[in-house]
């Protein structure tokens, strides 16, 4: 019976409009993070700068370790000074060194304002076409190593020297005492596990793409559940269901069926979805732990980041098995398909608003759920909230349906 009610689910149709609607979605809401993961010359060099680091120096970065990567800023300089001595654009101006560099951009780029003149407007043209090629695969991307290289650098020195400013009180006043104390003690503790690597773009990026997911996996969901209760009570479906052998637990074994194929579902989803953002390599920072000196914000709890991972996926899993359920018990009682999409109108509006929020930044201080509540673990409370909400209107139907007159 459960394999009967498995194959009115899965029909051709409605899987033939999931593969139509996955793709606009993921072209209009995914393919972003595919494509533009790291964003922008900065971002990508601060993410070569980690990914090298971890790789040599292992997850965290040590006193001496921090010391070796500092001495190689000037050998960096030297590569790109290399890069410019060929350029023709910096041998017009005479920039043989990637100091002379920096001045010259700093003149025609960041220090201009108002209205240029003709000469100034090739200065800052013939500016950007240099820091193009600094920042381009031709290169290697320098000028953004050098900068990750520089700021990390500077920053671990800074946390090394003062951890915790808390003579700041501009610092202080951003965080409950309860926050700060909670930082004090697991990030700058004997252990100093502030030393971790981790680019801050990578959590920041990797869960704002699961919540849009996550949206997807809810919509995807419902609509690939919510037509068979509906087909059936418009094709007078129930009376011969609940006079045959199986009985009333027939709703059980459709729940089942639901269930069990929006598990289905989400595991397609997030294999699809979430294998095209591996291809980043993201799995060279799976043992890397949640908080970095690396600008990442501080996290209520410290797991490695392929523990993290997990963790989003769990919720992602309580979340869409909890909107599967809600979609069942919204289609079990509507009349035909246009009260069914009524009803789930709304659902997936709370969905959308609420799933981005639910994952962004899991756990960290910065998540939009704790900022509003100021729970800590809130964003695992809720994912079970909404689970548990689908099951108890699951009870309360099958409940009421064991009363009901067969004739109804």
């Amino acid at each position: 019976m459960l394999k009967e009610e498995m194959k009115k689910i899965w029909r051709p149709g409605i899987l033939a409009v999931l593969i139509l609607l996955g793709f606009v979605y993921y072209t209009m809401y995914l393919e972003f993070y595919i494509q533009y993961f790291p964003n922008g010359p900065e971002y990508k060099g601060i993410y070569q700068v980690a990914a090298d680091w971890v790789k040599r120096f292992g997850t965290t970065l040590e006193p001496e370790e921090e010391a070796e990567a500092a001495r190689e800023i000037p050998a960096l300089e030297s590569e790109a000074s290399g890069y410019l001595s060929v350029n023709p654009v910096a041998r017009q101006y005479g920039l043989a060194s990637y100091e002379e560099y920096e001045q010259f951009y700093n003149r025609s780029v960041q220090r201009m304002q108002g209205e240029m003149t003709t000469q100034e407007r090739d200065r800052y043209a013939d500016a950007m076409i240099l820091s193009n090629y600094l920042t381009g695969e031709e290169t290697d991307n320098i000028d953004g190593r050098i900068y990750a290289t520089r700021l990390f650098t500077q920053m671990y020195e800074l946390w090394e020297q003062e951890g915790v400013n808390f003579r700041n009180k501009e610092f202080m006043d951003g965080y409950t005492q309860r926050e700060y104390t909670h930082a004090a003690d697991s990030f700058f503790g004997e252990d100093h596990a502030w030393r971790n690597i981790l680019p801050a773009e990578l959590p920041e990026a990797f869960s704002t793409y699961l919540g849009y997911v996550l949206i997807w996996v809810c919509v995807s969901c419902c609509l690939l559940l919510s037509p068979m209760p509906v087909r059936d009570r418009m094709r007078s479906m129930r009376p011969l269901q609940w006079s045959s052998r199986h009985g009333r637990d027939i709703l059980r074994t459709q729940f089942a069926a639901s269930m069990l194929s929006g598990a289905a579902l989400t595991a397609i989803n997030l294999l699809v979805f979430g294998g095209l953002f591996m291809t980043h390599g993201i799995h060279t920072f799976f043992g890397c732990r949640m908080f970095s000196f690396m600008h990442t914000g501080f996290s209520w709890i410290n797991p490695t980041f392929g523990a993290w991972c997990l963790l989003l996926v769990f919720l992602i899993y309580l979340t869409g098995m909890g909107i599967t359920a809600i979609a069942f018990f919204l289609s079990l009682h509507s009349t035909n398909y246009v009260a069914m999409l009524l009803k789930l109108i709304p659902l997936v509006i709370l969905t959308a608003l609420l799933c981005p929020r639910l994952l962004i930044r899991l756990f960290y201080y910065g998540n939009s759920l704790y900022q509003l509540t100021s729970i800590p673990g809130i964003e695992g409370y809720t994912a079970l909230l909404i689970l548990a909400t689908g099951l108890i209107l699951f009870m309360i139907t099958s409940h009421r349906q064991k009363r009901q007159e067969l004739l109804l």
